[in-house]
């Protein structure tokens, strides 16, 4: 099958192991107890993406710590030799994923959670597909949460997938391909 020339890719779990927003999460719970469980109560009527963005406003992503999957790097890094279009897309807030996306340099554009959209599993289908208009694409993840958009692509691109949503993964009427996650603390990103 002929590789798309647009390509999105997920964040945490995909190009790096951990979760922005956990890490942002626990920073802030860590420096600002009282203020998270102000937050951790207004997130009950307000929604994650309130929380997020909370959690996330004054984090400064730590590159040096983060465990990079080298294998999907090098993978995003070669679709882009060959003029495919790539997008970062992520649940993470679009504070954080700017940060990534400034510090990797690989991607056309990203996208995360903002406002009262929550960037996650089908939000990210309706969003490409209603905000960007763009019907034909892959996607590279790595979650169950992932399911709803390989649905809506040619290619279900994964990495770092457990034995049970590989299996799932199979058990779909669509074309995909396992990149082999390789993760590496401090590698240096080139």
């Amino acid at each position: 099958m002929e590789d798309n020339k647009i390509l999105f890719v997920d964040l945490d779990g995909t190009l790096i192991k951990e979760d922005l927003s956990d890490l942002a999460f626990s920073h802030y719970l860590k420096n600002y107890p009282f203020k998270t469980l102000f937050y951790l109560f207004i997130f009950l009527f307000k929604g994650k993406p309130y929380l997020k963005k909370k959690i996330s406003k004054n984090f400064t992503v730590p590159f040096a710590n983060l465990t990079f999957n080298k294998a999907a790097l090098d993978f995003v890094k070669e679709e882009k030799n060959k003029h495919t279009v790539v997008y970062l897309i992520s649940g993470s807030h679009q504070l954080l994923v700017d940060q990534m996306d400034k510090f990797l340099n690989h991607f056309i554009e990203s996208f995360g959670t903002k406002g009262n959209f929550n960037m996650v599993g089908s939000n990210k289908v309706k969003f490409i597909k209603e905000n960007l208009k763009i019907y034909d694409f892959d996607y590279l993840g790595n979650s169950h949460k992932d399911l709803p958009i390989w649905k809506h692509t040619k290619r279900a691109l994964h990495t770092n997938a457990s034995i049970k949503l590989k299996k799932k993964i199979s058990s779909l009427d669509f074309e995909n391909r396992e990149i082999p996650e390789y993760f590496n603390l401090n590698e240096l990103i080139e």
